[in-house]
């Protein structure tokens, strides 16, 4: 496993070094050592650090907290403070930034690993509940909320280039209730699902699930409604073989809804709701 590579910005040359030294013997990467605000958005450029550790007082008219700011708006780097200034002024501005952790100056090389651990911890932390935020547990897909942004975009550039967007819904359903004495539902074979949708689709195309279970398909740059069938045909015809769920062969059945922008664009919410309105016709009509 790569070392984390941490950038330190700090102005006064001995401390800096001294920091350098105890990260090293921690077991990190030093990525560099600057001590201006530019010389440390540069670094930050052209290497990708995974951590910062920042000096809030530094040499030059931007100060720590000012580079903070920056970073949150570009990168998505966690920074922890470092300074020897505790005052409220201070204080107030450095947590406004929402920092990963504050080290007072001088400090000890177990509060520099504590806190290192801290920050790494609490950042993948956040990550995770930034990913699932927008994605589905079960399979890992995009989620409704990130759907709609894609198809919102999809319309936007259909629109431009008049093009028109196709939106697939569609359910797979075990055609037997348990495999083997093994009951199985709809949720035991997502995973195979996915998998096997994912390899048949083209870059262009976007695959989501929603959270009530549907699986849909943005499908854009589309320019009549026969290109949209033949699609949904295809796609839908990979569920005629069996699916490979834990190395048995499991047949499903497969109910679909379709839908497709007009000439001159259309709603996200509302196409999006055509398609499970029509998903909902098909399996109506299936019902004995």
């Amino acid at each position: 496993m790569a070392k984390a590579r941490i950038l330190v910005v700090e102005d006064e040359f001995l401390v800096a070094h001294d920091i350098s030294n105890m990260l090293i013997e921690l077991g990190y990467d030093v990525a560099a050592i600057v001590s201006t605000a530019e010389d440390a958005l540069s670094v930050i450029r052209n290497r990708a650090p995974d951590l910062i550790l920042l000096d809030i007082r530094l040499k030059g008219p931007i100060d720590g907290i000012q580079v903070a700011n920056i970073i949150k708006e570009e990168w998505s780097i966690p920074f922890i403070y470092l300074t020897a200034h505790a005052d409220d002024l201070t204080l107030s501005r450095a947590k406004s930034s929402d920092p990963l952790g504050y080290l007072l100056k001088p400090f000890e090389f177990r509060e520099l690993k504590t806190v290192i651990e801290l920050a790494f911890y609490k950042h993948e932390k956040e990550r995770q509940a930034a990913f699932w935020a927008i994605h589905d547990r079960l399979s890992g897909l995009p989620n409704k909320f990130l759907f709609l942004d894609h198809l919102s975009k999809a319309i936007f550039l259909g629109d431009r280039h008049h093009k028109r967007i196709g939106i697939l819904t569609f359910v797979v359903l075990p055609a037997e209730a348990s495999v083997n004495g093994v009951p199985l539902g709809s949720n035991e074979i997502v995973p195979a699902v996915t998998e096997k949708l994912v390899r048949i689709l083209r870059k262009s195309d976007t695959l989501a699930r929603l959270e009530s279970g549907e699986f849909i398909i943005l499908l854009p740059d589309l320019e009549t409604e026969d290109q949209s069938e033949i699609a949904a045909r295809r796609i839908m015809g990979i569920f005629e073989d069996p699916i490979n769920h834990e190395g048995r062969a499991v047949p499903v059945i497969v109910f679909s809804g379709l839908a497709m922008t007009d000439q001159t664009g259309q709603d996200p919410e509302t196409l999006l709701q055509k398609s499970l309105e029509n998903l909902a016709e098909t399996l109506k009509k299936a019902q004995p």
